[in-house]
């Protein structure tokens, strides 16, 4: 069934429509747009699919959605699964569940408080991660706050504050979506003006303040004014600049 009122695109049971511009688009049921998408709000309740791009002001995904474009909004909710073959633009995006990006995403702010794949580059003013992800190419941001929760991988993270540490207190919706063998960080290059890493392997560590804690396997670190290792890491080479 597909109801057209006012502006609103509603889909609900086994449904396909056009794409358009709508005030409100809602994915009650098994729901497939074919077409651009624009629109003040989006939300899918159900099992989505647009074969297009997405762009719209305030976007929630609760059950699960796959965009065959690129994602754009103001915000973004995600507490089900998504995967989206283009790149996403935010202002502020929340995610709760799991999800996949195929391409790189770029916005303000970034709360993740479940499991992430990013293929390419994730490029944020502040990123604030807690659960596992994978991210293919660079994570940049003025601030990288990671608390892990799972196995985690990055190729690079720049900025200007990294924190990497393991969670202490135990997160009931983290541990039910995360099953987890390791809760560790494994990155090639971390670049910052101040880092501080827990439980993180990595090929090289530069900064201004370094402070290495325990759990962690470096094996080269630039610093330029001062560096702390634990007793429980281990650093194969440091240099100061």
């Amino acid at each position: 069934m597909v109801q057209k009122a006012k502006g609103d695109l509603i889909l609900s049971g086994n449904s396909e429509s056009g794409g358009g511009s709508f005030i409100k688009v809602a994915i009650n049921g098994h729901g497939a747009i074919h077409g651009n998408v624009e629109c003040k709000e989006f939300k899918c309740n159900g099992s989505g699919k647009i074969k297009g791009n997405i762009t719209c002001e305030h976007a929630v995904i609760n059950g699960s959605t796959k965009v065959h474009g690129d994602f754009s909004s103001d915000e973004i909710k995600i507490h089900g699964n998504g995967t989206i073959d283009g790149n996403a633009f935010f202002r502020k995006m929340e995610i709760k569940g799991n999800t996949q990006w195929k391409q790189s995403i770029k916005g303000n702010d970034l709360l993740l408080e479940g499991m992430m794949n990013v293929d390419e580059d994730c490029e944020v003013e502040k990123a604030e991660l807690k659960g596992a992800f994978t991210i293919d190419g660079l994570l940049n941001a003025d601030h990288v706050e990671i608390t892990l929760h799972g196995k985690s991988s990055v190729k690079e993270i720049g900025g200007e504050v990294i924190t990497v540490k393991r969670n202490r207190h135990p997160v009931l919706h983290l541990d039910k979506l995360i099953k987890t063998l390791s809760k560790k960080l494994h990155a090639t290059i971390i670049e910052g003006d101040v880092v501080k890493l827990e439980y993180t392997k990595a090929r090289v560590v530069r900064g201004n303040t370094v402070e290495i804690g325990p759990g962690c396997e470096i094996e080269f670190i630039e610093y330029r004014s001062e560096l702390n290792v634990s007793e429980k890491a281990v650093v194969d080479k440091s240099e100061k600049l």
